[in-house]
């Protein structure tokens, strides 16, 4: 016959691995929770950075500059986590917005910005221009210092870039 200090020693540790079990069960809920907070907050920020590039690429076709840039409105951070906003080109005049955390969740969204004649397409290189004080290309790594969106008109083509700026002042 078992002693009785075995029961209640085996019954502790039952209740003891049940009470692990259900706090284990509530933090993956609480985490799902959260990364489809953060999948939300991903798409709003890809969503504004579209509309932001449906608005200036409008803007420069209508002047007929050679280059044209505005401040981009996205948060820094996106739920205290720094993120990448990325463009690809889809096919002509339809640009891929994608926009991602570090442990790769990913949010993407299609632009079509062509307003003009020409065609729009994504910068595919990285220019740093000193007399401006600003960096562009096809990837912006945020939280950075001032984030724009930048459009350039080459040889009756568009080429949309994200940039941030780089002066120190």
């Amino acid at each position: 016959m078992p002693h009785p200090v075995f029961s209640h020693l085996f019954g502790t540790l039952a209740l003891i691995a049940i009470m692990v079990i259900v706090s284990l069960f509530a933090e993956a809920m609480l985490y799902v929770a959260f990364l489809q907070t953060q999948r939300t907050r991903l798409a709003e920020v890809a969503e504004s950075v579209a509309r932001e590039i449906v608005e200036i690429v409008s803007i420069h076709t209508l002047g007929e500059g050679g280059f044209t840039y505005m401040n981009l409105k996205i948060p820094q951070t996106v739920g205290g986590a720094a993120y990448i906003i990325e463009l690809e080109d889809v096919e002509e005049n339809r640009l891929l917005v994608k926009v991602r955390l570090q442990h790769h969740q990913v949010v993407k969204v299609v632009v079509v910005p062509n307003f003009g004649s020409g065609a729009v397409r994504v910068l595919n290189h990285t220019v740093i221009d000193n007399t401006r004080g600003i960096e562009y290309g096809p990837v912006l790594y945020v939280p950075c210092k001032n984030p724009i969106v930048v459009v350039i008109r080459q040889n009756k083509k568009y080429y949309v870039a994200l940039g941030k700026s780089i002066n120190s002042g």
